[in-house]
């Protein structure tokens, strides 16, 4: 009777402790996440989203359908995404958004763009880094938390 209960034990310790710790992505969705800076790839400079911008420029990963919800200086859009929060991979599809032209059209080109061909994403703190196959990596800050 000890031996099972000994068993059962080291059983439910190991069960607890010995598992493959899973990142969690609550910090990541649900979150607004306001674009700051782009990093320009070839160059390698970072440029700073404009003060005088009239919005800023946010995205949402909602925990419904996986959808990402796009939210421009003058456009707003929606597309879908996949994450593997274990490996840091981020896959967006289909995100598109509508056209009108806007004084800093360019940093919504820029962010869809580059969200379009993301391949892996980085959280630290407040902070949220987007890279992506295009000219630009996208550095995103939240006030949330």
């Amino acid at each position: 009777m000890n031996r099972i209960v000994i068993l059962i034990v080291i059983s439910l310790f190991c069960g607890l402790s010995c598992r493959k710790t899973e990142s969690d992505n609550s910090d990541l969705i649900g979150t607004k996440w306001t674009l700051s800076t782009v990093q320009d790839t070839k160059a390698n400079t970072v440029l700073a989203f404009p003060d005088d911008a009239s919005r800023k420029i946010s995205i949402v990963f909602t925990d419904s359908l996986n959808t990402l919800i796009f939210s421009g200086i003058c456009n707003g859009g929606t597309g879908s995404y996949s994450i593997n929060s274990d490996q840091g991979t981020l896959t967006v599809l289909n995100l598109g958004a509508t056209k009108i032209y806007c004084k800093y059209a360019e940093w919504e080109r820029y962010t869809l763009e580059n969200l379009n061909t993301s391949f892996s994403y980085k959280m630290s703190g407040t902070n949220l880094t987007v890279y992506s196959n295009g000219d630009y990596n996208l550095s995103f800050i939240s006030n949330s938390r």
